[in-house]
């Protein structure tokens, strides 16, 4: 007998997200590109971006070469910075700007990449598109760490991807109510009291 799945969250309905998320219209544009592993990993964080954001973008995928529509949304004329720490061999020309230097400019005029996958499934994405590795990057730098209970994270300082658009976002848009960003954490809270109950 087949599981019921909700036509939204499209997870099991046991473990349905839809109650915890809330729509919150955020003025940067979010994208992330999810690592095929991670589409049905139950105790990922994505989804609660995905179905929260207004202003947001998903493609599921490895290779940019398999999605035109990224690749668009990567040269159409805004300016793109990644989410990912910028490594030694990265191109020279790549610039790393702070959360500070974004605050000054036209929300409207640039969005924001996140990889989403564990550590080594995202620098395998790394080195199989190179225009990813020449995109400008964002140093983001957390107000508290982590509270990623259900999963392995890499080290202390890493944040689930939820977390790391939550102080992206709440960073970025200060100027708005500091609590416009909270059902985000909220969400992920519920989310993982859920998976909790279930080891109980």
């Amino acid at each position: 007998m087949s599981r019921a799945i909700c036509s939204h969250c499209h997870r099991a309905q046991k473990v349905c997200i839809c109650d915890f998320i809330q729509p919150i219209d955020n003025q940067v544009e979010i994208g992330i590109l999810q690592h095929p592993t991670e589409t049905k990993q139950i105790k990922g964080t994505a989804i609660i971006a995905k179905n929260s954001l207004q202003c947001f973008q998903y493609w599921e995928g490895e290779s940019l070469q398999e999605l035109p529509g990224l690749v668009n949304w990567l040269n159409d004329g805004k300016q793109v910075y990644l989410l990912y720490p910028k490594t030694e061999d990265a191109d020279s020309m790549v610039k790393v700007q702070g959360v500070d230097f974004l605050k000054s400019q036209d929300k409207a005029a640039f969005r924001i990449l996140i990889l989403d996958g564990t550590w080594r499934k995202t620098f395998k994405m790394m080195q199989l598109n190179p225009s990813l590795q020449k995109l400008d990057r964002v140093a983001l730098i957390p107000s508290e760490l982590s509270k990623y209970k259900i999963r392995k994270q890499k080290n202390e300082q890493s944040l689930s991807t939820v977390e790391a658009v939550y102080e992206l976002l709440s960073q970025l848009e200060d100027s708005e109510s500091e609590d416009k960003f909270k059902p985000l954490l909220t969400a992920f809270e519920n989310m993982q009291q859920q998976q909790l109950a279930f080891r109980q």
